[in-house]
């Protein structure tokens, strides 16, 4: 009897989820989509990102980062960019739905099956978001995460941003 080994986390390149699908193949012009979605809502207004370092990110080479098209069957919704390994654990890097995509559950959907993920190798997820995006804090919070500490002037010296952790244990 042969036993396959457990699959790496992180390693598919799509996952199928109740009400959405997520894929690591996405083509530039999704990725330009994301990026201009983001860039004209919150946080990233604030942040004064703009859909071309948006773009960027989402479109460079970076090996250990995971990046997830997050769709329906139809229309993007958003992404996931999960960096790992980091810090004994992954760390969700940025979780960006669509405005008309937020508050329907799909957030905690994707957030559950990063968690399950991360499970496979890890005791912790990590995650970072600004101090003034208290929807964000709530609800990473609502999801089990707890406050870490505070890092000022890390993204833009305007504002802190605040880490939290799950513990996966």
């Amino acid at each position: 009897m042969t036993l396959t080994p457990p699959q790496k986390a992180f390693s598919k390149t799509i996952e199928f989820l109740e009400s959405c699908q997520l894929s690591t193949a996405f083509t530039s012009e999704q990725a330009q989509e994301i990026a201009l979605m983001l860039s004209n809502s919150e946080p990233w207004i604030r942040l004064s990102f703009s859909a071309a370092s948006l773009a960027n990110y989402l479109t460079r080479e970076d090996p250990s980062l995971r990046r997830y098209a997050i769709s329906d069957r139809d229309n993007l919704m958003g992404v996931i960019c999960v960096r790992y390994p980091w810090l004994r654990g992954p760390y969700i890097e940025l979780l960006g739905l669509f405005p008309n995509c937020r508050g329907k559950g799909v957030g905690k959907q994707v957030l559950s099956w990063a968690e399950t993920e991360a499970r496979r190798e890890s005791k912790n997820l990590w995650v970072l978001t600004s101090s003034f995006n208290q929807p964000a804090i709530s609800f990473y919070q609502r999801q089990g995460f707890y406050l870490i500490g505070t890092i000022q002037g890390l993204v833009t010296p305007e504002y802190d941003e605040i880490l939290l952790r799950k513990c996966l244990e």
